[in-house]
C-alpha cells in the first residue's frame, strides 16, 4: 500500500492453504513526506521489523506492484495456432504499450475468446525500474523475491478465485481508488482514479478544522454516519464519493459494451472497505449488492483469529492473493 505493508504467511496443510502468520505495519509519516521511492526508502527497515516482531520464518516472498505505476489491458488477436500466439503478442504489444518495450517487464496470459472468435490476451507491463527497486527491497530485508505482479491480480485471486460470475472489485487506498472487472476468474479491466481515502480524510480535517490524524480516526469510527447529523460534512464527502460511483458506472458500462455482460456485484477491500456506511452508500448509488471482501473465507485458520479476521481481514486481500500464488 501507500502507507502500510501487509504480510500473509501460509503453510500447506494436506493440499489446502493455512494461515500461519500475518503482520501489518503503517507509517503515517509518509503522508507529509512523499518521495519517488517506495515508502520513502524505508521499506527494507519496515519489512525487517515486521519479520522480526511477528516471527515470520519464510525467506521467499511474492510482492505486488500498484496499478497506477504499471499498465494492463486486454489484447485481441485473430484466431491462430497456440504455437504462434507468443510471437504475435510480442509483435502487437508495442501497439498497446505507449513506452519503449525495453523499459518495462511484459507478461501476458490467455483469458479466452470473445463472441467474434478473437483470442483474448491479458497484457501486463511493469516498469523495470520498479521491478529492480522491489528486488532491492526484498534483498535488503533478507528475502528472495520470487514473483512480482499487479496488486489487482493478487486481490482477484483471493476474493474471486474461479467464480465465473462477473464482478467489480474496488480498493479505496490512501493514494487512489482502483476499480476492476473480473470475469471468469480473469481480470478484464482495471482503472485507477485519484479520488482516495486520503481525500476523504483531508476534506474532513479541513471542514471540521481538526488534525489529519483526528480526521482519520473520525472516518474509521463514524464514517458516513456523520453525514446524518452534519450537513457540512455531507456537502464535503458526497461529491468525492459520487466521483467514485460515477467512475464505477463508467467502467461497468464499458465492459457491457465490450462483452455484453451485466455486472451486479461489487466487492470492496482494503483500508476503507469497512468505513461505516461506505458499502451502503455504494449499494444505493449503484443499485446492486456490495460486499466487504474476506480473503480468508476459504483459508484454514485458527478459530481464535475469527474476530481479528472479521475486523481486519479485508486489508489482507492482496497479501493473501500473493501467498496463494506461491501455492498454485
Amino acid at each position: 500500500g501507500t502507507l502500510s505493508i501487509k504480510i500473509a504467511e501460509f503453510s500447506n496443510e494436506n493440499g489446502r492453504p493455512k494461515l500461519k502468520n500475518y503482520a501489518i505495519l503503517s507509517n503515517y509519516n509518509l503522508i507529509e513526506n512523499q518521495t519517488p521511492k517506495v515508502f520513502g526508502g524505508e521499506a527494507p527497515a519496515m519489512l525487517r521489523r515486521m519479520l522480526k516482531e511477528s516471527g515470520i520464518t519464510a525467506n521467499e516472498i511474492n510482492m505486488s506492484a500498484p496499478i497506477f505505476s504499471s499498465f494492463l489491458t486486454v489484447m485481441e488477436l485473430p484466431p491462430m495456432p497456440e504455437s504462434e500466439i507468443a510471437r504475435a503478442v510480442q509483435f502487437e504489444a508495442k501497439k498497446y504499450i505507449l513506452v519503449p518495450l525495453d523499459s518495462v517487464l511484459v507478461d501476458w496470459s490467455l483469458i479466452g475468446s470473445n463472441a467474434e472468435g478473437k483470442i483474448l490476451v491479458l497484457l501486463v507491463a511493469i516498469p523495470k525500474d520498479l521491478v529492480n527497486e522491489y528486488a532491492i527491497i526484498a534483498r535488503e530485508s533478507g528475502l528472495k523475491l520470487i514473483n512480482l505482479e499487479l496488486e489487482t491480480m493478487s486481490a482477484a485471486r483471493a476474493l474471486i478465485g474461479n467464480d465465473p460470475v462477473p464482478a467489480v472489485l474496488m480498493d479505496m487506498g490512501s493514494r487512489d481508488t482502483t476499480i476492476s472487472v473480473v470475469d471468469g476468474g480473469y481480470l478484464r479491466i482495471s482503472h485507477s482514479i485519484e479520488t482516495s481515502g486520503e481525500d476523504l480524510t483531508r476534506s474532513l480535517a479541513n471542514s471540521l478544522n481538526i488534525s489529519w490524524r483526528r480526521a482519520e480516526e473520525l472516518k474509521k469510527e463514524q464514517g458516513l454516519k456523520v453525514m446524518d447529523h452534519n450537513n457540512q460534512i455531507n456537502d464535503v464527502l458526497t461529491p468525492l464519493l459520487d466521483i467514485i460511483i460515477n467512475a464505477t458506472k463508467n467502467i461497468i458500462d464499458l465492459y457491457f459494451s465490450k462483452a455484453n455482460k451485466k455486472i451486479e456485484k461489487l466487492i470492496i477491500y482494503g483500508g476503507a472497505a469497512k468505513m461505516p456506511g461506505f458499502a451502503e452508500y455504494l449499494k444505493n448509488g449503484l443499485g446492486f449488492d456490495v460486499f466487504i471482501g474476506n480473503p480468508f473465507g476459504k483459508i484454514i485458520h485458527d478459530e481464535k483469529l475469527n474476530s481479528i479476521i472479521k475486523d481486519t481481514g479485508h486489508e489482507f486481500a492482496i497479501a493473501t492473493g500473493l501467498a496463494l500464488k506461491a501455492m498454485q
